[in-house]
């Protein structure tokens, strides 16, 4: 490598643990039912061998390889279907819960790994042992006698003990065994875990980081080369880590992007600058059905009546409110690809069950769901023409979690079993926080097409707030039940923004001061809008305040955008226009 090219600098002060759970799938499987523990077994899903435990693997058995294959090397093989990943991702779930007792900041990949940044445990332990006692728990990679002396050796060693211990637990807790690589940065702690397998743990100290990208050998194996820039690499006949340190820095930005070109050379160095990030819930659910090609609608809708029930189950254990749905095909002809179609939804077609917390579709709302996703397969595939579909997929996108926080805009509108109703006129006077008595566990969410259930009108002489309470006070009686044209979507005030322009819209909450005319003590960064009155803004609760600012700037950002215009009352019935002056 030429020298133009500066490595980013090597720091050791983290200690990363990464957990990978042995051949999940047929674990899982033989935690069902251990009679399969002691044969040889395989995940199958479709003409494929997912994975298949390790008594499979000793017979010359290959994971990803086809059905035909796998029997003819092992013809006692016993096949398990594993196209409903329900148990999968319930049992993967636990697993991350379990490592978050040990750290905040756990990162999930896929369903059977997750990386752990166990640094602030070690930092504690260290101070409170004596270092020559400390024994390093399973194998260590490479040499063990050159050290830097930052003390990372020490930190390392205490890290791998860490591991052992999560990974007893996870034994003991959810009888799942599992590998472990523990290093100072992510890539050596992938890299490393898998150099023993199964249900064992190596450590790698940074003096060994070059020697073991060099045993890997081929670039594909560094984390984030896909195919894609391997075939760029091999173009340039860049096929292994020794190739790499060997061509030109100017050749390979050339081919792939100054940015990329230095994060690969870093990367076959062994060196990663990435955090644990810790990882949330998943932006999406969905199912996919692989399937002999079908031709008749009511095939489809069978099919994907199929997919809806079993993604109900999905999201009645995620917990959050999907607010869109999007169905994909993949048709059959020359050029084989998947085409998909999305809608916005109505949290309110998914029943919360009231001492459970369950979610589940009646029958009104299953037909209302089944007659969205037959116009979206429609405007996919013109049903008039002969058609040949080999895949079907359904997922909910765009979750919102069950309203639960205290002084939302939103609770002053909600009537949801989830969410408490307002008692009593005096008591939304006294405190204006309807949801005080609200169960932590009920996070009802709310998207642009679902509506409240009256029309409303604002006296402008008084407290729009308590006006509009006064005037809806019914919302206590259960059988309350006349027709909604208030959209509650402009009452969450962000479930039609783009990814990109919620983010924005957060970074642009903090570029204006307070206004402190108004002599009152409210957050530096909320201002009254424009056209609002002042009086009823700053009674409302700060939450309160902050989301109707924040609306505001959400509303010049896509109205007003090129001019400093005060922004006229919306044209859609917004939670603003409750607030805006006469």
């Amino acid at each position: 490598m030429s020298n133009d090219l500066a490595l980013d600098l090597d720091e050791h002060s983290h200690t990363i643990i990464h957990i990978d759970l042995d051949c999940f799938y047929a674990q899982v499987e033989m935690i069902r039912n251990p009679s399969l523990r002691n044969v040889p077994l395989g995940i199958q899903q479709k003409s494929l061998l997912v994975t298949c435990n390790y008594i499979a693997r000793e017979c010359g058995v290959k994971k990803c390889t086809t059905i035909a294959d796998a029997k003819s090397v092992c013809p006692n093989l016993v096949l398990i279907n594993g196209e409903d990943l329900y148990d999968y991702r319930k049992i993967s779930y636990q697993v991350t819960a379990y490592l978050q007792r040990y750290s905040p900041l756990v990162e999930r990949l896929g369903l059977d790994e997750n990386f752990v940044d166990v640094t602030s445990i070690v930092n504690d332990r260290i101070q409170n042992v004596i270092i020559d006692d400390i024994k390093i728990e399973g194998h260590v990679f490479g040499e063990t006698n050159e050290f830097c002396q930052c003390g990372c050796q020490d930190r390392l060693k205490i890290g791998s003990m860490i591991a052992q211990q999560i990974r007893d637990g996870i034994r003991k807790e959810l009888n799942l065994t599992s590998c472990a690589g523990i290093a100072h940065n992510k890539l050596l702690a992938k890299l490393v875990g898998s150099v023993h397998k199964p249900n064992q743990q190596t450590t790698i100290f940074p003096n060994s980081a070059l020697e073991l990208m060099l045993d890997f050998k081929k670039v594909a194996r560094i984390p984030g080369v896909g195919h894609t820039m391997a075939e760029t690499l091999e173009r340039l006949n860049i096929k292994t880590i020794e190739d790499l340190h060997n061509c030109k820095f100017e050749e390979l930005k050339s081919a792939l992007t100054p940015e990329k070109a230095k994060w690969l050379v870093n990367m076959s160095y062994g060196r990663d600058t990435s955090a644990v990030k810790p990882s949330g819930k998943p932006q999406s659910i969905g199912l996919e059905d692989s399937c002999k090609t079908i031709t008749a609608e009511a095939e489809i809708k069978e099919k994907f009546h199929q997919l809806l029930n079993r993604l109900i189950i999905l999201v009645s254990e995620d917990g959050r409110i999907p607010t869109t749905i999007k169905v994909t095909i993949r048709k059959f002809d020359k050029i084989s690809h998947r085409e998909s179609r999305q809608c916005n939804i109505s949290p309110n077609l998914f029943i919360i069950e009231k001492h459970s917390s369950n979610i589940h579709l009646n029958e009104q709302s299953e037909n209302k769901l089944m007659s969205i996703i037959m116009n979206l397969f429609n405007k996919l595939v013109n049903v008039s023409q002969p058609y040949h579909i080999t895949l079907l997929g359904l997922s909910f996108t765009k979750f919102q979690e069950r309203f639960s926080g205290r002084s939302s805009i939103a609770s002053y509108f909600i009537k949801d079993v989830a969410v408490q109703s307002i008692t009593s006129i005096e008591n939304m006077r006294a405190t204006q926080d309807i949801t005080e008595n609200l169960p932590t566990t009920s996070q009802h969410a709310l998207n642009t097409d679902a509506f409240l259930e009256s029309e409303i009108e604002p006296s402008p002489k008084k407290s729009k707030i308590t006006s509009f309470a006064v005037q809806h006070a019914q919302f206590n009686e259960p059988e309350y039940s006349s027709p909604s044209k208030l959209r509650v979507a402009d009452l969450q005030l962000n479930s039609k923004e783009s990814d990109k322009s919620e983010s924005e819209t957060e970074t642009g909450k903090l570029d204006s001061k307070a206004n402190e005319s108004n002599g009152h003590n409210i957050n530096q960064h909320i201002q009254c809008p424009p056209d609002a009155d002042e009086e009823v803004f700053w009674e409302l609760p700060t939450d309160v305040q902050q989301e109707l600012w924040s609306e505001w700037k959400r509303n010049r950002q896509r109205d007003n955008e090129s001019t400093n215009k005060p922004l006229k009352k919306a044209k859609t019935n917004t939670i603003l226009n409750y607030f805006v002056k006469s």
